[in-house]
């Protein structure tokens, strides 16, 4: 696929994708990612993760939240609500 371009809105397919394997975990569970690349009509080097939340998460409204592309990961303090069945 091919890499973004500084300053240029990703609208054309295939949208850019990290080279680096994505995982992610919520709450110290492994996601499932389903989709990790460009933010569709963003500006190149925002990208969007759609990952499952996994079963046995607890409920509340702070719960952590990590993105690993390669060996780099997302600092701490990325929360994210996950409210009850």
């Amino acid at each position: 696929m091919p890499g973004g371009v500084d300053g240029q809105l990703a609208n054309t397919l295939p949208l850019p994708a990290p080279l680096l394997p994505v995982t992610a975990t919520v709450g110290g569970i492994p996601a499932t990612v389903y989709y990790a690349g460009a933010a569709p009509t963003e500006v190149a080097g925002v990208m969007q993760v759609d990952l499952l939340i996994p079963s046995g998460v607890q409920t509340g409204s702070k719960v952590p939240v990590a993105i690993q592309v390669g060996t780099a990961t997302s600092g701490a303090g990325v929360w994210i609500a996950v409210a009850g069945n």
